[in-house]
């Protein structure tokens, strides 16, 4: 099994097949179609199908390359595929979330890979794939993105659960002990994810017809526009629910803390194995004693995006004051073509799907429940 997971981690890393010369002195044998390796003593070691220079010269003859698609050649159907961003996002790899355990789209997903602290050396789990290219990173540590489940990770530790194996054979098994999750994980994402964001909307909005201004999300005001994809909205989409939502969740919050600081206070009233004249122990899978708390479905409903319908098919409105913040989208604005403009189209087109993916991904990660 350890060997098995060694020949895994060196297939993991990069390397290149040597063909032919490049293996040694080898000897040809044209009348067999096979080459021969000429080992120090004088004999000979037949090469492998894979890398005998004979045999994939043969076998290249017969082979041909598929030709890129032709998007001029494209049907009406893969031109509106090829111009959707829900398309490449649930054309991604799949990858499992550590946290969840199940499989996702790998752009709905935050990839974390350990990174030596420069002072220290002490390896850090850091989103570093959000800033620099994502080739020769190493092993990553992905997870569903999204804000609550980057806090859930940092609380008792519950990431170090999703470390693998080749994390571990990466920077060593006495090295993964001293790994570092840093405190201020989902706020250092969201920075990140903003930054990203930003920096590709400032060309957008320093180029002349790449948006076109409207008054309102509303359909109707919509309607005359063609080639709708997403609305961006200068302004906040909160509304007076918003803010009651948030004060519930806060009374709710307060009131959990009071129950948990009251049970660690008094436990022989709550925790059955802390009464007197009890002897035996706590089993492995008991956590804590049930307290009264709100019902978790209840305390969070399904997540709300928000959308719009343009000629009888739904498209989604972000509010870039809600995902930049006010003073980030000041500065966007302010100077531009649209400034004063309250609602921007985002029309359908190939060079629209990188924006639309990022917008998707940062609404995604700071999704909250509906009101």
């Amino acid at each position: 099994m350890i060997r098995a997971r060694r020949l895994q981690f060196r297939a993991y890393s990069t390397t290149q097949n040597l063909l032919g010369d490049d293996l040694g002195p080898i000897q040809r044998n044209e009348d067999q179609h096979k080459s021969f390796r000429v080992r120090q003593d004088g004999s000979s070691l037949p090469l492998p199908p894979s890398l005998d220079p004979v045999v994939v010269s043969e076998r290249s003859r017969w082979e041909q390359l598929k030709e890129k698609p032709n998007v001029a050649n494209f049907t009406p159907f893969q031109k509106k595929l090829w111009e959707n961003p829900y398309a490449h996002i649930l054309a991604s790899p799949p990858r499992q979330c550590r946290a969840t355990n199940s499989l996702q789209p790998s752009a709905l997903q935050t990839s974390l890979h350990p990174r030596p602290h420069p002072s220290t050396k002490t390896p850090w789990l850091l989103p570093v794939s959000l800033t620099t290219p994502t080739h020769h990173l190493g092993p990553p540590f992905r997870f569903l993105s999204h804000k609550f489940v980057a806090a859930h990770l940092g609380k008792k530790k519950a990431w170090k659960s999703g470390l693998y194996f080749r994390i571990y054979e990466k920077i060593g098994s006495k090295a993964t002990h001293e790994i570092i999750w840093r405190e201020d994980m989902p706020e250092l994402i969201l920075g990140l994810l903003r930054e990203r964001l930003l920096g590709k909307l400032k060309w957008w909005f320093s180029k002349r017809g790449q948006l076109v201004g409207c008054i309102s999300p509303w359909h109707e005001h919509i309607e005359s526009i063609d080639h709708v994809s997403s609305i961006l909205s200068l302004k906040s989409l909160r509304t007076h629910a918003d803010d009651l939502k948030d004060a519930a969740a806060s009374i709710a919050a307060s009131s959990d803390k009071w129950v948990s600081y009251t049970a660690k206070g008094l436990p022989d009233l709550f925790d059955p194995h802390s009464k007197p004249n009890v002897t035996h122990r706590a089993p492995s899978w008991y956590q804590e004693p049930l307290l009264p708390r709100l019902q978790p479905r209840l305390q969070y409903p399904p997540l709300e995006f928000k959308t719009t319908v343009w000629r009888g098919q739904k498209v989604a409105v972000y509010s870039l004051v809600d995902l930049l913040g006010e003073e980030k989208t000041k500065e966007l604005v302010e100077g531009s073509m649209y400034e004063g403009e309250s609602c921007l189209v985002v029309r359908s087109g190939r060079h629209n799907v990188k924006i639309e993916m990022l917008l998707m991904e940062l609404q995604c990660y700071t999704a909250d429940h509906e009101p």
